[in-house]
């Protein structure tokens, strides 16, 4: 589902227009975006919750040539799913 099929799904079961959902997705994914930026976790009862996580430094390896390269240390989201979540989708 791509955020244009989300829009579509929140407007028929709301009946609200297009353009507000649209709004309404786009600011719900900017609220998440900049809590994750501030450190902060994101909690949404019964579906998951997102943390900021630093990754290490990491030495890698080309597959195509072999030679060894360094990966640089980095932020990443990461996602744990509720236990009602994971109870819909088992």
């Amino acid at each position: 589902m791509n955020k244009q099929e989300l829009c579509n799904f929140v407007s028929g079961k709301t009946k609200m227009p297009k353009s507000q959902c649209l709004k309404v997705i786009d600011t719900t994914f900017d609220a998440i975006s900049g809590a994750l930026k501030k450190g902060q976790e994101v909690r949404m009862v019964g579906f998951g919750t997102w943390k900021k996580k630093r990754r290490k430094a990491r030495v890698g390896r080309n597959p195509q040539t072999g030679k060894s390269l360094n990966i640089p240390a980095r932020n990443v989201a990461k996602f744990n799913m509720s236990e009602n979540l994971y109870n819909i989708l088992n």
